[in-house]
């Protein structure tokens, strides 16, 4: 299992948790040499990868703001507003949909409930990663179903953005309170 786990699809899974902080603790490195290359890769991959997502969320929550300013045009307001309060429902809106519909996909492919999966899905993004659930790793999937391991990294790349530009709503929203 070990020696499949490091194949280009298992190899890149565990790049990416590293540079997301996710680190499942489904897989580590074995050597001195791969421990000492896993430390300057996190070193250089952890900020730049907070600083992609960074970019990104700011962008998606551009675009959501963009959208419901339209939407309340649309519904004929005259001087349409879009406070953080929209933006925060919006996103919590948009994020329970990320998580459901991630939940809907881990539950079928991995054969886990909705609600595992959902649970799954929320450690996952959250980059908490306890590494009690993780997907890819029964029936050889990172060998034989090339198309989910696709979506799961898209997945949890697109799902990480989503999370990362609603927790930064959420900070906003708190900032400005105080």
């Amino acid at each position: 299992r070990s020696g499949r786990q490091w194949k280009f699809a298992g190899s890149f899974y565990f790049a990416i948790t590293v540079i997301t902080t996710i680190g499942y603790g489904h897989a580590a490195p074995g050597t001195d040499s791969g421990k000492v290359f896993c430390m300057f890769y996190a070193l250089l991959g952890i900020p730049l990868t907070l600083v992609t997502f960074q970019s990104l969320g700011e962008r998606l929550n551009t675009l959501v703001r963009r959208l419901l300013l339209a939407a309340k045009r649309c519904l004929g307001l005259r001087r349409p507003r879009v406070s953080t309060e929209n933006m925060v429902v919006a996103g919590l809106l948009v994020c329970a949909a990320t998580l459901a519909l991630g939940a809907a996909a881990f539950a079928h492919f991995e054969g886990w409930t909705f609600f595992h999966a959902y649970y799954y899905c929320f450690i996952t993004l959250t980059t908490i990663g306890f590494g009690d659930f993780v997907a890819l790793q029964s029936d050889e999937a990172l060998q034989r179903k090339p198309p989910y391991v696709a979506f799961s990294f898209l997945y949890i790349l697109l799902g990480l953005t989503v999370i990362g530009a609603f927790l930064n709503l959420v900070v906003l929203r708190f900032l400005a309170a105080s």
